[in-house]
């Protein structure tokens, strides 16, 4: 390794967005709600649908 510190985006404002939008949906029972062959329902979240958003808004800069 050359020493210097890999480039890496972790303290961009989009970044932190993701995690908590990724956070969310990992435990949400809505988000993760499967049919009886563990297929994912695709239910809709408001909560993880303001985090998609915010996400997205981060990610545009806004």
């Amino acid at each position: 390794m050359s020493g210097r510190e890999y480039p890496f985006s972790v303290d961009a404002s989009w970044a932190v967005a993701f995690e908590r939008m990724a956070g969310h949906c990992m435990t949400c029972p809505m988000c993760t709600a499967t049919d009886d062959r563990a297929a994912n329902l695709q239910l809709t979240c408001p909560e993880a649908v303001r985090l998609s958003r915010e996400c997205r808004d981060a990610r545009r800069g806004a």
